[in-house]
């Protein structure tokens, strides 16, 4: 793909950026110009990440930001670490994210609320924390990653649908809430991808039955989702808030 200047001098923050979606956004925003915040989790993914994107693109495109979306503490180092580094958040893009696929008889309440904490609770408190800088420095884009889930629902996956649900919702309140400070707030919802999150999700049976009611008939790579992101970051889109994109290849459950 060609990115070329869509976001240049731009930054951007990715939470779960050290794998699947979110490695392929920190790529296609760092193709297009930005330096991007990859944030995750887990030390080693986030430093072997980051060394990748510098072999490939250059010293200064990608900066490494351990980051627990489910502590304030941590979401608050995350953002101020960038805004030390380089000054202004000009992208905050929420995809950190798991699941527990299990039927809701079986399902316990801490496997409900530790999705629910990741998926749900901590893009609230990101928005809210980078929200805030956003509206000091004069607008922003935020971008969800949500899924066809928060659409359709899913069978053994009650605490991820509701979490993506939930996405939608907080999509479309804060786009209406922060729109004032030229702040947009829009969404992602992939479909079938093939990430370590999805085999994880699924047995090879459902993958097949999935990819088959898929017009376009496969998986999607990651690479594939991230031009969405990029026009949702970019100028092309500031006339875009409250929107949920569908980048699914098609699919209706």
């Amino acid at each position: 793909m060609n990115y070329t200047n869509q976001l240049q001098d731009k930054t951007a923050l990715v939470t779960g950026a050290a794998q699947g979606i979110g490695f392929s956004i920190a790529k296609a925003f760092i193709e297009a110009g930005a330096k991007v915040g990859v944030c995750d989790i887990r030390e080693d993914a986030t430093q072997k990440a980051v060394d990748e994107l510098v072999k490939t693109y250059g010293e200064g495109c990608a900066l490494g930001i351990v980051t627990d979306v489910t502590s304030e503490e941590s979401i608050h180092n995350m953002a101020h670490t960038a805004l030390d580094t380089w000054g202004h958040i000009d992208i905050l893009v929420n995809n950190a994210g798991v699941s527990a696929t299990k039927h809701i008889f079986d399902m316990t309440n801490k496997d409900f609320t530790s999705v629910l904490d990741i998926n749900l609770i901590g893009p609230f408190m990101t928005i809210r924390e980078v929200g805030k800088i956003m509206s000091e420095q004069g607008g922003g884009s935020i971008i969800n990653t949500s899924s066809m889930v928060g659409t359709y629902g899913g069978k053994m996956q009650t605490a991820y649908s509701s979490s993506k649900f939930g996405i939608n919702g907080l999509t479309k309140s804060c786009a209406k809430e922060l729109g004032q400070y030229n702040i947009r707030v829009n969404a992602v919802a992939p479909g079938v991808v093939a990430t370590p999150m999805m085999k994880n999700a699924v047995d090879d049976r459902m993958l097949a039955f999935l990819e088959q009611v898929t017009p376009l008939g496969h998986a999607a790579d990651p690479d594939e989702l991230a031009g969405a992101y990029v026009y949702l970051a970019s100028d092309a889109a500031s006339f875009t808030t409250g929107t949920i994109i569908h980048v699914d290849g098609g699919i209706v459950m």
